[in-house]
């Protein structure tokens, strides 16, 4: 019973903190800030399990690459086209986050 609560608390938590990043996309939020936030949810969600592993994973290259591409302008904003490509891949995140639990 008490596993069972404490997965639901991490999987909701873990849900929010993608929603709460694609907030930080929308409304423009600086690009290093966007960074941390990815670096930070894809350790929890690697934490979990090998499709956790995986979803990490997938995560950290979509770091990777911002990273690479911002790396000299941190506090720069991404374009539309970079919002809206980031937002989906979260969203495509959100979706496969309950296979993982």
């Amino acid at each position: 019973m008490l596993e069972k609560n404490a997965d639901d608390a991490l999987f909701t938590n873990m849900k929010y903190l993608m929603f709460e990043l694609i907030n930080l996309i929308e409304i423009k939020i600086d690009v290093g800030y966007i960074l941390e936030e990815i670096e930070e949810i894809a350790l929890e969600v690697r934490k979990l399990n090998s499709k956790g592993e995986r979803l990490g994973d997938e995560m950290k290259e979509v770091y990777k690459t911002l990273h690479s591409k911002y790396r000299n302008k941190l506090a720069s904003f991404l374009s539309p086209r970079e919002s809206n490509q980031i937002t989906g891949k979260i969203k495509n995140w959100i979706q496969i986050l309950p296979s993982i639990f």
